[in-house]
């Protein structure tokens, strides 16, 4: 389940480069002052709050586990994070549904980057370089399912997976689904507030509708984070039927069959 805040490496490797440089440049001096609220300020402000994180995007597969299973149990309450089981259940089966934004730092870094980097370890980014360690600061854990709508089937996974693997099971990754269960949305808290959660959301969903490998894509959230996942494109629908974590879930969905989850231009 959601909190506050691709399908292949070749659409990944087609992202823009994440930048501190502004969108565009500045206007010439007798033209009229920039509007707080213009796209070219909300792009240079949020960059900003990013100071020198400088953040990737990379798809996640099981090697990535004992990094997921850490932010997502720093990230969210014990009650709602997934399981280890679930985590890697996901990571094995539909990895190319799951996304990262890794940053690095070396131990002696400033900062957040260094406070966490030195509270465990953390896989080097090169073999020629040990000290510089790939720091996963968010994440996008998500499976696929034949209904519209997440629910608590589409949450849970088969446990006899390992030994008896169906494509299509009644519980779990439905590999001929048409929706995409966003099921994890997280960052780190020591980066909350600087637009990491919006970044992720917004290229994960331009990722799956490029790729055409679903209808639409389906998240359960709080209804405090309502406006945070319109914000991106999705549309309310309504209280959810799940009751994972205690229930009181709010369903949304952006489909992509109906022209919404079109680029965002202040994006």
């Amino acid at each position: 389940m959601p909190r506050d805040l691709l399908a292949d490496k070749k659409t990944l490797n087609e992202m823009p480069q994440l930048s501190r440089e502004p969108a565009s440049s500045p206007p010439p001096k007798d033209s009229s002052p920039t509007p707080l609220y213009s796209p070219t300020t909300f792009k240079e402000e949020r960059f900003k709050k990013m100071g020198k994180i400088h953040p990737f995007a990379q798809l996640l597969n099981v090697e990535d586990l004992d990094d997921c299973d850490w932010l997502e149990h720093a990230a969210f309450d014990p009650i709602e994070a997934a399981t280890r089981e679930k985590l890697e259940y996901r990571l094995q089966t539909c990895g190319e549904l799951c996304s990262g934004l890794f940053s690095s730092a070396y131990p002696t870094s400033p900062g957040p980057l260094g406070e966490i980097i030195k509270s465990r370890t953390f896989q080097s980014i090169d073999a020629s370089d040990s000290d510089r360690k790939r720091i996963l600061i968010g994440h996008i854990i998500a499976t696929k399912s034949s209904s519209p709508l997440v629910t608590d089937a589409s949450m849970d996974y088969p446990k006899d997976w390992q030994t008896n693997y169906q494509l299509t099971p009644s519980t779990g990754h439905n590999e001929d689904g048409q929706t995409v269960c966003l099921h994890s949305l997280c960052v780190h808290p020591n980066f909350s507030g600087k637009g990491f959660g919006q970044i992720l959301l917004k290229s994960y969903v331009q990722r799956i509708r490029d790729a055409e490998v679903a209808k639409r894509i389906a998240l359960i959230c709080r209804d405090r984070l309502v406006r945070f996942y319109e914000n991106a494109g999705f549309h309310k629908v309504g209280p959810s039927k799940c009751q994972y974590g205690g229930g009181n879930w709010v369903d949304m969905v952006i489909d992509f069959e109906d022209g919404m989850g079109d680029d965002d231009p202040d994006f």
